[in-house]
């Protein structure tokens, strides 16, 4: 029993040994795997981030453009019902001022329209003056 007792003793101090072994020795390079791991993911994060910063800006600028471009519109619509009220006052004052000038040019009108009545009636002696020279012209022929 000696033998066997010496043989488990050799091999359970053998796998000690060798566990140590690797946990000093190879634990390191596990540890060294898992920060070179965590440091490429901080650094991921850090682009990451830095990038996002860039969209960031990017987003706020165009969002800055587009407020911008907002409260143009605004003015511009402003603007044109500030003239579209103008334009209405204008026109409705024109409306009242020729109502006003229709009363005194009604008399006008009527003065005016008797001149082209008689003016139309010299065009029409005019025309039946010439006919009658054709008439006339006509019986000289026979």
């Amino acid at each position: 029993m000696s033998v066997r007792f010496l043989v488990k003793l050799i091999g359970i101090t053998g796998m000690v040994i060798l566990i140590s072994a690797c946990s000093i020795f190879g634990g390191d390079s596990g540890k060294k795997k898992e920060d070179a791991k965590k440091g490429e993911s901080k650094s991921k994060t850090q682009s990451t981030k830095g990038k996002e910063s860039i969209i960031d800006q990017e987003l706020k600028k165009q969002y800055e453009m587009y407020n911008e471009i907002l409260q143009y519109k605004i003015e511009q619509d402003k603007k044109l019902i500030k003239q579209s009220e103008e334009r209405y006052k204008k026109l409705k004052e024109e409306s009242d001022k020729p109502s006003d000038s229709k009363k005194s040019g009604d008399t006008s009108n009527k003065d005016s329209g008797g001149k082209k009545g008689s003016e139309s009636g010299e065009s029409k002696e005019g025309d039946s003056g010439s006919s009658k020279k054709t008439d006339g012209g006509g019986g000289q022929s026979k």
